[in-house]
């Protein structure tokens, strides 16, 4: 798949540890979530996506304020 930003077709995959803060002081007494998901990293321009795992998502999704 090419680079959504340069067009490049050298992407590879890696493995990431990300912890998800709520923005905000006012939200600082949120609880943080990990999350271990596969980054699509393009070797030319540095773009990178990644999909959030199910089980992080509903995490996220109870903590989230609505």
């Amino acid at each position: 798949m090419a680079c959504k930003s340069c067009g490049s077709n050298k992407q590879a995959e890696f493995g990431a540890e990300i912890n998800l803060h709520h923005p905000g002081l006012k939200d600082i007494d949120q609880p943080c979530v990990c999350a271990f998901p596969k980054l699509a990293v393009c070797l030319d321009c540095g773009y990178t996506e990644f999909t959030l795992p199910k089980d992080e998502l509903r995490n996220l999704t109870k903590t989230a304020i609505p």
